[in-house]
């Protein structure tokens, strides 16, 4: 008889266990969505602070031509004979793209990162349950023709925004996500 009368007593141990550690998860869910509601009331109370900027730019002038000067050549100078000195703009002698920066380019953003709290881990991004995000995928993030890191969709997922996590395991040091990177779909393994 007694051992009947533990096996109950620790069933209904296991149970007070289990209906307390339910609690503890529906408040912290509480938690993250009262969160969210801050941080969105936050970016509402910044963005109405910010004066209106036009959304569109109707016309840009071309960049002015820069043309290469002769330097006039340095008196003595044998260095390196017959070769002429020019100078010319930065921009001339940028990099060409490689192939996959052209191909980071060439992606489709999925979305755009809102907030960021680096401290915390973790950053609000455009899309939510109307581009059915689900908890746990995975998104490259892309600033300009480079990766800057890559983050998880966590649980907190909102009609037209989530929060997800920053996967600090793919950010290089000194590097941080910032609000207006885009995400793009993973394209490394």
């Amino acid at each position: 008889m007694r051992l009947s009368h533990y096996a109950l007593a620790l069933t209904i141990i296991l149970l007070a266990i289990t209906g307390y550690l339910a609690w503890e998860a529906q408040e912290e869910a509480k938690g993250a969505r009262k969160e969210l509601e801050l941080v969105r009331r936050q970016q509402a109370a910044h963005e109405m602070a910010m004066p209106s900027k036009p959304d569109t730019v109707t016309y840009l002038p071309p960049p002015p031509e820069v043309q290469a000067t002769k330097l006039p050549a340095l008196a003595g100078s044998d260095l390196m004979p017959g070769t002429p000195a020019t100078f010319a703009s930065p921009a001339a002698a940028a990099a060409p793209l490689t192939d996959q920066q052209k191909q980071l380019l060439g992606m489709p953003a999925f979305a755009k990162v809102i907030e960021v709290h680096n401290d915390q881990g973790f950053a609000v991004i455009s899309a939510g349950k109307d581009k059915q995000l689900a908890a746990g995928m995975k998104f490259d993030v892309r600033r300009g023709n480079g990766l800057v890191g890559r983050v998880t969709v966590g649980e907190t997922i909102e009609a037209a925004e989530a929060v997800v996590d920053i996967d600090t395991s793919f950010i290089l040091p000194g590097v941080r996500i910032e609000a207006g990177d885009e995400l793009i779909y993973g394209s490394r393994k």
